[in-house]
């Protein structure tokens, strides 16, 4: 007779212990949306029943569970993990969309939907995972499967896929800090073969990029994404639908990073100086492409961000990793327990100091 296996190694049971029950869940989506049992409802990540698999890509690509920051460097830039500034870096500057209905909705530069529209037009995706308003859709695909998924209504942002300029403008102003936008990606067909970009928060992009580490074998080839834009975050907050009381998601003091450091492109604002501008950092080769495309269309204008800017986002930067490593220690009650953060005693030295 074949021995039961031991509940400690069912996958869902290590992800809710590790994450969802110590206050670390971020509510990326990351988890959801490819998987029967496990769903994104009015703001939370619910377990709908116990999954009996060891392994499961809720757990490997969780941002929350362990992640060798060197690693995934190494993997996307090609350099170790440094923990400065705002991070890998090929240029940093301030841009806006010329295109005046992107600016007319934005609330900053669009500097994203200009940049997901270039990426459209010349082939380079065929598709944004983006964020937008359910207005009572039916979930497709793998989301199907899942009763808890299609409880939306209009009120609810969702992960969703634009293909052409118009849906992205549809889009414009989607609340991504409310929205799971992986359980988007995670519900696009293993044998889906479209050229993906996507536009998510650091944790979200994060969890891409462990993905990018190590590949899923039973999910949308993770090649796919040829594109990976971020959001700036300091803080995550959200509103639970219907509600009109805002929310901290607590576990986002246990966040290391602000600017999305393993993304493409990194887009913020361009705070109260240049608020009709983005700040956009440029970190590597596709991204650099893709940006000197939008500039050669004139889908873009950009200019020099000045030292004193540059200057307050790189202390910002270095702010939220200092305190994330101080709440982490505050949590463990030891400074070497670093949860999820797979970080170099070099780096946690130069970082806590």
């Amino acid at each position: 007779m074949q021995a039961t296996a031991s509940i400690d190694l069912f996958t869902s049971q290590k992800l809710r212990r590790e994450v969802i029950d110590e206050g670390l869940c971020p509510f990326c989506g990351g988890c959801a949306g490819g998987c029967p049992y496990l769903a994104q409802y009015k703001g939370r990540i619910v377990q709908l029943d116990c999954c009996r698999l060891s392994e499961g890509n809720c757990y490997d690509y969780c941002p929350r569970t362990y992640t060798d920051m060197d690693a995934v460097s190494r993997k996307i830039f090609g350099v170790p993990f440094s923990g400065e500034g705002v991070g890998v870096a090929r240029e940093v500057l301030l841009a806006r969309s010329t295109d005046p209905k992107i600016r007319e909705k934005s609330q900053d530069g669009g500097v994203v939907t200009a940049l997901l529209s270039v990426a459209l037009e010349e082939g380079i995706i065929d598709a944004a995972i983006v964020t937008g308003m359910s207005n009572g859709k039916t979930s497709a695909g793998l989301l199907a499967r899942n009763a808890v998924a299609g409880m939306s209504d209009d009120k609810t942002p969702v992960g969703l896929l634009a293909r052409t300029k118009e849906e992205l403008l549809q889009c414009i102003g989607g609340g991504y800090e409310t929205s799971r936008v992986l359980s988007a990606l995670n519900s696009i067909p293993k044998e889906s073969r479209e050229k993906l970009g996507m536009i998510g928060l650091p944790c979200q992009v994060a969890s891409v990029s462990k993905r990018k580490l190590s590949p899923p074998e039973n999910r949308v080839n993770v090649d796919n994404v040829k594109l990976v834009l971020g959001l700036f975050c300091a803080t995550k907050r959200w509103l639970e639908p219907g509600e009109d009381r805002q929310y901290i998601n607590k576990a986002c003091s246990y966040c290391w990073d602000l600017t999305a450091e393993f993304a493409d492109i990194s887009i913020g604002s361009g705070r109260a100086k240049f608020k009709d501008w983005n700040t956009v950092i440029v970190r590597t080769k596709a991204g650099a492409e893709l940006m000197d495309i939008a500039k050669s269309k004139g889908a873009i204008e950009t200019q020099p961000i000045p030292d004193e800017s540059l200057a307050i986002e790189k202390k910002a930067s270095l702010d939220k990793k200092k305190r994330a490593l101080k709440n982490i220690a505050a949590k463990t009650g030891d400074r070497k327990k670093r949860l999820y953060l797979g970080l170099s005693e070099a780096t946690v030295d130069k970082l806590s100091t």
